[in-house]
């Protein structure tokens, strides 16, 4: 199995299991999986806005970190997986297959949407 542009050393952790008093899910601390990936950094999204998910004004706004994972296509990533890149650590959402476009199979990836927040404390 192969992956283009794979750069990155990438640790996956199990799925979320549990919950808190409040039944907010809780991240997983269980290795499952680790190999080459590859991280893309996004612009992220900022918002100065109070309100769902705002900030304080335009000098202190909501900030996260957004980025697009690469896995081989055999990795076993799946929605709300936290993944450590680059000793940052990110929560995964919108997990889909890329197939090859030669057909061939040979370059067929995973692809997720990764969002670090550390609000929730996962950098530490």
């Amino acid at each position: 199995m192969s992956l283009m542009l794979g750069a990155d050393q990438v640790t996956l952790f199990s799925p979320p299991a549990g919950a808190d008093e409040h039944g907010w899910t809780l991240p997983a601390t269980a290795q499952v999986w680790q190999g080459s990936g590859n991280l893309q950094r996004l612009p992220g999204r900022s918002d100065p806005l109070m309100r769902e998910g705002g900030g304080q004004g335009p000098f202190g706004p909501n900030v996260v970190d957004t980025a697009m994972l690469y896995l081989p296509s055999d990795a076993p990533v799946s929605e709300g997986m936290v993944a450590e890149v680059r000793g940052e650590r990110y929560v995964l959402s919108q997990v889909h297959p890329v197939l090859d476009p030669t057909g061939t199979g040979g370059l067929d990836c995973l692809v997720a949407s990764a969002a670090r927040d550390t609000v929730w404390g996962l950098d530490g």
